[in-house]
């Protein structure tokens, strides 16, 4: 069966990639037995309900991993 979410990971010095969309950060967690807290953002789109949280792997600094929830419900923005 399919979760829904999915992981991408990227090797890169900042935590927020540019994927196209907007993003707002509204949280962050400290995730144990990892030194980097993981970073909450979701879609800045009114009625867009997506969501994703990024990460850096703690056994390699420079890895970012990105988990996306749900699916955007519109087209890029402009």
């Amino acid at each position: 069966g399919s979760s829904g979410s999915s992981g991408v990971q990227t090797t890169s010095e900042v935590d927020l990639l540019d994927d196209g969309y907007r993003w707002r950060k509204y949280g962050q967690k400290v995730v144990k037995g990892n030194p980097y807290p993981r970073s909450y953002y979701k879609c800045t789109t009114p009625g867009c309900g997506v969501r994703k949280h990024v990460e850096r792997a703690a056994t390699d600094p420079k890895a970012v991993v990105t988990t996306y929830e749900g699916k955007h419900n519109h087209d890029l923005p402009a």
